[in-house]
């Protein structure tokens, strides 16, 4: 029976796998860089981001939604669709930080946690139905 669930949603709970880690890396090097190295509050952020999001291209690319291409064309495409998914995401992310944080003054990371969640919801429909769809004829 387990083997049957998995199969059925092994995309969704891999998604959950890898996205929890990347927001396990996202919010601990915000953490880190910016109440550990103080660092300012959107610069721990984009930085944050960026180790993320280099985890999260190829753990979605590879294990997630398994597009095995690597030719020049196809990798620079999904690479490039996912990049400007995830900067918009991050544009996201940061006005929603600044809001949480500096406007109503909620707690930097509780603030992280749950702009994280709105992030990889839209993230996920993205990859799955944008990015790395089945049907490579875009």
């Amino acid at each position: 029976m387990i083997k049957k669930i998995f199969t059925k949603y092994k995309e969704l709970i891999l998604y959950a796998i890898f996205g929890g880690g990347a927001t396990l890396i996202n919010v601990a090097s915000f953490y880190f860089l910016y109440h550990i190295l103080h660092m300012h509050l959107l610069v721990a952020n984009v930085l944050a981001w960026l180790f993320a999001f280099v985890f999260a291209f190829i753990t979605n690319k590879i294990c997630v939604f398994e597009s095995k291409e690597w030719k020049s064309q196809t990798a620079i495409k999904e690479t490039l669709e996912f990049l400007f998914a995830r900067l918009t995401t991050l544009l996201v992310d940061s006005v929603l930080m600044w809001l949480f944080i500096d406007i109503i003054t909620m707690n930097e990371l509780i603030s992280k946690i749950f702009v994280n969640i709105i992030v990889i919801v839209i993230n996920y429909f993205a990859s799955k139905f944008w990015i790395f769809r089945k049907n490579q004829n875009k």
